[in-house]
């Protein structure tokens, strides 16, 4: 399915979000502590955005499981991509000092083992910033979300070309567990200092941990 939306991913999400989904992207990069020689790792690294802006700081490895995906993040940063699952990451034990992912955690069908995989490879001491779409706990801010989201996304999809896809994107939030379950399996794969802080009112999390 992302390979079919690639091409239109980033404005679409600009569109979407009003083009705050850059901010929130600066916000995840911003959350680890990296250093020049540091490699990171962008976990479902999408068309490159995020690591792009993480890129400025260290070095960045990208993975995807979409090929269209990957083939628009080679083309826009220096950085190396690799296609690939999050369940089975082709890397070294600690092959990175930090990880980040935006936009990937609703889309991944067992969340304890993408963590337990994630932990595997990021060192001891290592940050992960990991950015999501969630509902805004005020239930009026919570009903003015979802009634935005649920229309605009299949209509700008449909404009695209692909309204499925976007009504699966709508669909998927229901997927990612509330914020206590998703820190409580971080926890649980061995990291720690996990927190959930909300931005812009809610509407999107972002996670942030250190492994153990």
């Amino acid at each position: 399915m992302f390979d079919s939306v690639a091409r239109c991913y980033d404005l679409l999400n600009d569109l979407l979000s009003f083009g705050l989904d850059r901010r929130w992207r600066r916000a995840a990069a911003g959350a680890v502590a990296v250093r020049p020689g540091d490699v990171a790792l962008d976990l479902g690294c999408g068309t490159g955005r995020l690591g792009g802006i993480l890129g400025r700081r260290c070095r960045v490895v990208g993975v995807d499981l979409s090929a269209a995906m990957l083939k628009l993040a080679r083309r826009g940063a220096p950085h190396s991509f690799v296609q690939a699952s999050a369940f089975k990451l082709p890397f070294r034990s600690g092959a990175f000092s930090a990880a980040v992912s935006g936009f990937l955690l609703r889309n991944l069908h067992d969340l304890r083992a993408a963590f337990e995989e994630l932990a595997r490879v990021v060192s001891p001491g290592g940050g992960v910033a990991l950015l999501d779409i969630t509902e805004p706990a005020n239930p009026t801010l919570r009903r003015v979300f979802d009634a935005y989201f649920a229309r605009a996304a299949p209509a700008l999809g449909a404009l695209a070309g692909n309204a499925q896809a976007y009504r699966y994107l709508v669909r998927s939030l229901a997927q990612l567990p509330p914020a206590d379950e998703v820190l409580a399996l971080l926890r649980a794969a061995e990291f720690r200092d996990q927190t959930a802080r909300p931005l812009t009112g809610g509407v999107v999390t972002l996670f942030t941990a250190v492994r153990r």
